[in-house]
């Protein structure tokens, strides 16, 4: 049975009191009642005719993010949510035209089967503070503090571009310290070429009055609605820029969402910058009459490709440190050392010459150590999948993954995916050789049971 969410303010009465018995919750980010806080004061949003298709894809997409939050997914067949969301728009046309489109792009991008009831929006609209345009700048870079967004603003920055940096303020001071010193880097760096809009968006309950959300520790972690986010504040930007170019960047093995593993199959890897995915958000901005271009020159690229041609030859191995990959980082103070960025973040850094670097987890090094743990999941499953890759010859890849004919429905060429699924492979392997031998031994044996 769907999990029932709705728009607490702009609803008409008799839509808000035939859903309010049975939502689960109610959000709200812009009445006195509100459960959650929207912060554009940095971004600049569109005028015109296109201001209130704009506040609907913010109001949307923040609806999205705030219920990918509140609704937790269950264990292995109960992973997948069935979500419905009720909320108040003012193209309601266009949202009910596209309410199959929207939630065909979710359902890729999360594994979720999302529906959406869409009425017409029954209050004016609270003003909603917003930045103002840059002359110069000539495309949007998303920016989360991690690695390969880095690696995208530094090669857009070096080249003399002038790139609005758009970045998702982090509500994790770890991840907001890493924010901030990246920015404060690019900013010395680039001082011409420098402009950043922060948005900040997260629960915020604690206020007297305001309507309840699940506590911190009763939401949800995967946050695969994150990207409907980064892509939606890029469009923002680059709609009142009036520029077409936005980079959502990440490297090969992330962007193909390539499984790891069968148990890794479907939603239980992450699509945030698959093309298909890029390809469907692109689609509906068409419909709109948006000509906004998602980018990710990353995609063909390893991980250690990625540090070695666009971070080392302008930022030092310090500056390169200051950025943070891990997935689990709000629940430790540094890097975990046990997840998939955090694998390939460690394996690339050591690929490219790097200084190693420490983590709460010394995983490759010891991974006996972490029987029966997840961490040691995720070091075995990329090592069966890097010897895999390698002992299947190229041209059968798309036999053995499927999946991989996916991304060229975003335009990516399948074949150029696979050489870089093989150099990325062949990183993790020399790595892995060269300076573990634990884990080699692992790898050697085709990897090993909990």
């Amino acid at each position: 049975m769907a999990v029932l969410l709705l728009q607490a303010e702009g609803l008409p009465e008799s839509a808000r009191a035939a859903a309010e018995g049975r939502a689960a919750w109610a959000l709200d980010w812009r009445s006195d009642r509100r459960n959650a806080v929207l912060d554009c004061t940095d971004l600049p949003l569109p005028a015109g005719e296109s201001e209130d298709l704009a506040l609907d894809l913010l109001d949307v997409t923040t609806a999205v993010y705030l219920a990918d939050l509140a609704v937790r997914r269950g264990e292995n067949e109960a992973w997948v949510r069935e979500i419905e969301l009720v909320l108040a728009v003012r193209e309601l046309d266009f949202w009910t035209g596209q309410e199959p489109a929207l939630a065909r792009l979710l359902q890729r991008m999360t594994g979720d089967s999302f529906r959406f009831r869409f009425y017409p929006r029954a209050e004016e609209d609270t003003p909603l503070a917003s930045g103002e345009p840059w002359l110069h700048t000539d495309g949007i870079c998303l920016l989360s503090g991690g690695l390969d967004s880095a690696a995208a603003a530094a090669m857009l920055l070096r080249t003399e571009r002038c790139p609005r940096l758009v970045m998702h303020r982090s509500g994790n001071p770890t991840v907001a310290q890493a924010q901030d010193r990246v920015t404060q880097t690019f900013a010395d760096k680039w001082p011409d070429q420098f402009c950043l809009s922060q948005v900040r968006l997260a629960p915020s309950s604690h206020r007297t009055g305001a309507l309840p959300f699940p506590a911190p520790a009763e939401r949800e972690t995967s946050r695969r609605c994150r990207s409907l986010l980064f892509m939606t504040l890029g469009a923002l930007a680059a709609r009142a820029e009036g520029v077409d170019e936005v980079y959502l960047c990440d490297n090969c093995l992330l962007t193909s969402a390539l499984p790891l593993s069968e148990a890794r199959s479907g939603s239980f890897t992450t699509h945030s910058t698959h093309p298909a995915v890029l390809a469907e958000f692109t689609r509906l901005l068409d419909h709109a009459g948006w000509p906004v271009r998602l980018l990710n020159p990353l995609a063909y690229q390893t991980k250690g490709e990625v540090i070695r041609a666009f971070l080392q030859p302008v930022l030092s191995p310090a500056e390169i440190a200051q950025t943070v990959s891990c997935w689990a980082i709000g629940r430790q103070q540094r890097q975990c050392g046990g997840c998939l960025p955090c694998l390939l973040r460690r394996i690339g850094l050591l690929a490219a010459g790097l200084p190693d670097e420490v983590y709460a987890l010394d995983l490759l090094a010891s991974p006996e150590a972490y029987l029966h743990t997840d961490a040691y999941r995720n070091l075995v499953d990329l090592l069966s999948w890097a010897t895999r890759v390698l002992s299947t010859p190229e041209e059968r890849l798309p036999l053995v993954f499927p999946s991989l004919l996916e991304v060229a429905e975003g335009g990516t060429q399948i074949r150029d995916v696979v050489r870089a699924l093989r150099r990325q492979a062949t990183e993790v392997f020399e790595v892995v050789q060269r300076r573990f031998p634990a884990a080699a031994k692992l790898m050697a044996e085709g990897g090993a049971g909990d």
